[in-house]
């Protein structure tokens, strides 16, 4: 899978996936904290990547306005934090879960997604 990690992660999930054999960015590694979600969301559509993040507000309604419009999409994850386990190793945690969802997802719709 070709994933693209958002700013509001660790770019170590992008290094833990590539481990794991997958194509994946950090927001963080292409110096693009900051920019405006929907040129994250082009870059992602653009790339072929899957945006994995926590911001379910903003690229919901990325996802619904393209989608609406006929235009290009790419599957969004939506991934919470607190849904992790606590106590360190965020990045090891989220690319297991990635990992194990790109298993069973491996050709994924473009559209709103929730490990």
């Amino acid at each position: 899978m070709k994933w693209l990690i958002d700013e509001v992660f660790p770019h170590a999930v992008a290094e833990e996936l590539r481990s794991r054999d997958h194509d994946a960015v950090a927001v963080f590694e292409l110096d693009l904290q900051g920019t405006p979600d929907e040129d994250v969301f082009d870059l992602a559509v653009n790339e072929g990547r899957i945006v994995v993040t926590e911001n379910f507000a903003d690229f919901a309604v990325l996802v619904e306005h393209r989608q609406g419009a006929d235009r290009p999409c790419t599957p969004v994850v939506f991934v919470r934090k607190s849904s992790l386990p606590v106590g360190g190793a965020l990045a090891t945690h989220l690319a297991d879960r990635l990992d194990a969802w790109a298993h069973d997802n491996p050709d994924p719709y473009h559209g709103l997604h929730w490990p």
